[in-house]
């Protein structure tokens, strides 16, 4: 079976399920199309056409648009040229103008499957329902993360259900640095043996709660609890409200990979009190590195956390209810340490990327 995978966008996800489908026998040919500032290209074991501009380089709205065309016709000549059985779309670099790919696709001969790893982008446009809408209706296949999303499609976009399969998403190693042990990881930070460490991980957002976990803080009191708040501020005040807090330490950038490692291995508790979500790549960031989670139970958290046996879950997400939990699990760190071991053993099971590269497999087969 010959596939093309198209991923101008989710990097690390996109990296670890091309190396172990391209290990399958029933996938003759797999090819990946990426940007050109794609990292994993030695590491996938198949071909990779960098067919899309780097994300991070200026340019002006006329050149963008401009390096965008070329973009799409590289794709469309390379989805001809592959004249592939299957094209997996794992995300559209912009939608409202990349849907005449899957009608290239089709017209090709090819089936179509799209993974959604959210059932709408997280700063929807204005015509992104109805688009979302009809190519949900159109492709062959869905393949979803959890039965959260799932339901959200039936309900909210029509999409049927018997085209609609539930994957999980797996863990993110390819991208991940190797963590020092807790003790290096702490000692290297500067963080005290007795202080209870929490991590705020990824771009800042208004959906992912900054605000609910500082006054959460507040609520606690606790000059033993301390919180790392790192990655890019895409609230435009994350600086000011994180200022003068000297429970608090700030590191609003795009972190590179031995730092994460190092701020994953220190945290006692990764808290991601979000106030919508439908899958998080931070939570499998987490897993990866074996950490313990507080997530809200919202969207599809709750079905990759078993509360207190895979991570702990928060419900309802508040402030108060927050402050409560942290101190509840603070007082626990034999439940902690059970956590982080049943964390480790999962990764290796259905979580694994053999297995779910297999199920993987199995959708396209079941299209094809």
């Amino acid at each position: 079976m010959r596939v093309v995978m198209h991923a101008p966008w989710p990097a690390e996800y996109v990296a670890e399920l091309a190396r172990a489908l391209s290990a399958r026998a029933d996938i003759t040919r797999l090819c990946l199309v990426v940007r050109s500032d794609f990292a994993y290209a030695e590491a996938v074991g198949c071909p990779v056409a960098r067919c899309y501009p780097a994300a991070r380089v200026t340019r002006g709205r006329w050149q963008r648009l401009a390096a965008h065309a070329k973009a799409l016709v590289r794709t469309a000549a390379c989805i001809w040229r592959e004249r592939p059985d299957i094209f997996h779309v794992q995300a559209l670099h912009q939608p409202l103008l990349d849907w005449p790919l899957l009608v290239i696709a089709r017209l090709r001969g090819a089936r179509l499957v799209w993974t959604a790893h959210n059932s709408l982008p997280h700063e929807s446009a204005r015509f992104d329902r109805a688009l979302f809408r009809r190519i949900y209706r159109h492709v062959d296949a869905v393949i979803v993360h959890t039965r959260f999303t799932a339901d959200t499609l039936v309900r909210q976009m029509g999409t049927r259900s018997d085209h609609i399969h539930v994957i999980a998403h797996g863990p993110l190693t390819l991208g991940a640095a190797e963590a020092l042990p807790r003790p290096d990881a702490r000692q290297a930070l500067g963080v005290a043996d007795d202080t209870f460490l929490l991590l705020l991980f990824g771009r800042l957002r208004p959906y992912k709660g900054l605000d609910l976990l500082l006054e959460a803080l507040d609520h606690l009191a606790d000059p033993a609890i301390h919180l790392i708040v790192a990655g890019e501020d895409a609230l435009g005040d994350a600086a000011g409200q994180l200022a003068d807090r000297r429970d608090v330490t700030a590191d609003l950038r795009r972190v590179d990979a031995e730092t994460t490692a190092r701020y994953f291995a220190a945290a006692d508790l990764v808290v991601l009190p979000y106030r919508r979500i439908d899958q998080s790549g931070v939570l499998m960031l987490a897993l990866t590195y074996g950490c313990a989670v507080l997530a809200s139970d919202i969207g599809g958290l709750g079905e990759v956390i078993d509360d207190e046996r895979s991570g702990f879950l928060l419900k309802p997400v508040d402030a108060e209810t927050l402050a409560t939990r942290v101190a509840a699990i603070k007082a626990r760190p034999d439940v902690v340490d059970r956590v982080r071991a049943h964390v480790a053993a999962e990764a290796h099971g259905e979580r694994g990327w053999p297995q779910l590269a297999e199920l993987t497999a199995g959708v396209y087969h079941g299209v094809a």
